[in-house]
């Protein structure tokens, strides 16, 4: 979303799975940025753990399916996000690349959920963007699980938070608007389906669902309490989805612009 980002002598290196990974600085200032609780600070590292939990395995996702295409990836987490290289493979090879950063998101929400049912830590009708939680259960935790009422407070926080996050972070990448993976996906099946049309679909439905989204963010800043605003549903804020959306819509605006006046 935010391109390329250059190396620095700050980046945090390592491999996963045989995987390189470089972690821009930015990345931490911006998940501070996006988890920032005040006077918290132990919560907000809590949060930003999280955050770097659920992008590297998004990630990893599409770098493992990368990999298995005979294709040596590296893991890149910037402002808000990451990508993982890639290069052109088949139509249903690159949709498949693009289905797997949500998909390992999914399950990761799913690895956490299960332990979570299994200890009896959500109480009934608890879902994944508002869980409840059985206070109760924890007091029998072991001392070294959780000490007291503040490393309960950090663990509910971690969890409330990777479920919060992780299904956000797929839900949104899965709409049809470039770059994110439903973009990337609706360009290769419109590629695929209508070679000489297929771009300007794409980017089109880009626009219509990019302006729709931020529309729906305006629609929610002046009517926050609303059934239908982004807040009481996704517990987002409508600014920034309205940024963001606005932004990626204008891009592929300008996009269909320059691909109508090179056919001309």
């Amino acid at each position: 979303m935010f391109g390329s980002f250059a190396p620095t002598p700050y980046d945090l290196r390592f491999k996963l799975l045989g995987i390189p990974v470089r972690v821009h600085p930015i990345f931490w200032l911006s998940s501070a940025w996006l988890a920032w609780s005040p006077g918290r600070l132990d919560i907000v590292a809590v949060q930003v753990l999280a955050i770097f939990l659920a992008v590297l395995v998004h990630e990893m996702g599409h770098a493992l399916v990368t990999r298995y295409f005979d294709w040596q990836p590296e893991i890149v987490l910037h402002m808000l996000g990451g990508y993982a290289t890639s290069m052109r493979h088949s139509t249903w090879k690159d949709i498949a690349v693009s289905v797997a950063g949500p998909g390992a998101g999914f399950l990761l929400l799913l690895a956490i959920w299960l332990p979570c049912e299994l200890l009896g830590l959500l109480l009934p009708g608890s879902t994944l963007m508002h869980p409840q939680f059985n206070f109760e259960a924890m007091q029998n935790w072991p001392e070294a699980i959780a000490t007291g009422t503040k490393g309960n407070q950090m663990i509910l926080a971690a969890i409330d938070f990777s479920f919060f996050f992780n299904f956000i972070i797929n839900v949104i990448n899965l709409l049809p608007v470039l770059p994110l993976d439903g973009g990337q996906i609706s360009r290769e099946y419109w590629m695929w389906a209508r070679p000489r049309q297929g771009m300007q679909i794409c980017l089109k439905l880009g626009i219509a669902t990019g302006g729709a989204v931020a529309v729906w963010a305006l629609y929610s800043m002046s009517n926050r309490e609303s059934l239908w605003s982004i807040g009481r549903i996704l517990g987002l804020d409508g600014l920034f989805l309205g940024v963001m959306f606005g932004y990626l819509a204008y891009m592929s605006y300008e996009e269909l612009q320059k691909s109508s006046r090179s056919r001309w």
